[in-house]
């Protein structure tokens, strides 16, 4: 049986609230390979330390000692992935016997001591794109959103990884599309994050028994996202009559300030259990996609959980992969920052509400589309010229 590592710092593990790609691919994969799964002590999604790991599981768990951060984006998270590459360093020069390893992009220094490494180790090496640094720190530094790829800070380094891949797979073509251009003859594959449709489908929709209008937001409440000019909006509609709410799951570093705007007609539900989050979104009449202007992701979690059971949308995103796949569901689009142009998004939705319907997705059945990643392991395993 080959032996296949996956690396993935900022993974969710079994017990824990939230869906994960690459726990769900340690539990694909182990069905017929032998998976060790190498992830960080420091839970990135509620800033926490995990004590150990003692799951029941097909696949073996290790954990990396990592001192964390309060904050996305600080000089305390540069030194918490620091500390956590050294350790996999470490930790990898003594565990390297394997066939393969399939390695979560970001972050951009494993990957490099991967490639660096495999040669003389003698593995493939598979890279999965989640996020396009360094193109994504302009989404929080505009004075540089302008300047050319090649000029942007880390991208020589970003490259390196990149062209060390024998596969390379993206959660969107735009994200593939910028890793090829430094490893066009890598193998490849867009596989989106997609839900379990299965599953999905036999959640209820929750009924609330009433007639208000409901809009539902999933996600990280931080800079990249617009969601404060979505909550003024609903405060403008229901100061104008509209019988209209927003439920907001998830959180973030902005979330106490836009709690703090005191908008009625606005919750904030936390993080739940995946099975009362789709009930309740399978219940709402309309998602809200809420990008900044400076954001640079393309088809996020939030976007695949959406399109999965075919809800309709308000969206502020520019991407072009991204309004392709919007065309598929009823939808309208707003200038992110912009209340008055959210109002008329949101109108052109409710002037047709009645005839409103959920479309769902083929392309976000992990239950078929994740089989991708697997032939992908397949063919890089079995190629002799690499």
């Amino acid at each position: 049986m080959k032996k296949i590592l996956i690396v993935a710092p900022y993974c969710l593990l079994p017990g824990e609230t939230g869906f994960n790609r690459f726990l769900y691919l340690a539990e694909l994969l182990a069905n017929k390979y032998k998976v060790t799964l190498v992830t960080s002590s420091f839970r990135h999604l509620d800033k926490s330390q995990r004590a150990s790991v003692s799951f029941d599981q097909s696949f073996e768990i290790v954990l990396l000692q990592e001192p964390g951060y309060s904050k996305n984006v600080s000089l305390g998270r540069v030194y918490s992935h620091w500390r956590f590459t050294n350790n996999f360093k470490k930790w990898f020069g003594k565990n390297h016997d394997y066939d393969l390893v399939y390695s979560a992009y970001p972050l951009i220094q494993t990957n490099i001591i991967l490639g660096r490494n495999k040669k003389e180790y003698g593995f493939r090496l598979v890279i999965d794109v989640q996020d396009i640094w360094p193109e994504s720190i302009s989404s929080f530094l505009p004075i540089i959103s302008n300047l050319p790829v090649k000029f942007l800070p880390f991208t020589r380094r970003a490259n390196k990884a990149y062209s060390f891949a024998d596969g390379l797979v993206a959660v969107s073509s735009t994200y593939l599309k910028r890793a090829k251009l430094n490893n066009p003859c890598a193998f490849s594959e867009c596989v989106f994050i997609g839900s379990d449709l299965n599953r999905s489908v036999a959640i209820k929709p929750k009924h609330f028994g009433d007639d208000i209008l409901r809009m539902i937001y999933i996600g990280t409440l931080s800079y990249s996202y617009d969601v404060k000019t979505v909550i003024h909006g609903v405060e403008y509609l229901r100061k104008n009559g509209v019988k209209v709410e927003l439920h907001i799951f998830g959180g973030g570093p902005d979330q106490e300030g836009l709690e703090s705007l005191l908008i009625s007609g606005v919750f904030f539900h936390g993080y739940v259990d995946y099975s009362e989050m789709f009930s309740f979104m399978k219940g709402c009449s309309i998602a809200v996609n809420s990008l900044s202007k400076a954001a640079m992701q393309s088809v996020t979690n939030k976007l695949s959980d959406y399109l999965s059971v075919g809800i309709p949308i308000i969206n502020s995103q520019t991407n072009e992969e991204v309004l392709t796949l919007l065309k598929s569901i009823d939808h309208a689009n707003y200038e992110a920052g912009s209340v008055e142009d959210f109002v008329a998004a949101f109108n052109s939705l409710y002037s047709r509400r009645d005839t409103l319907t959920f479309k769902p997705n083929s392309q976000f059945d992990r239950g078929t589309e994740y089989q991708k990643i697997n032939y992908l392991i397949d063919n890089v395993l079995e190629d002799n010229t690499v």
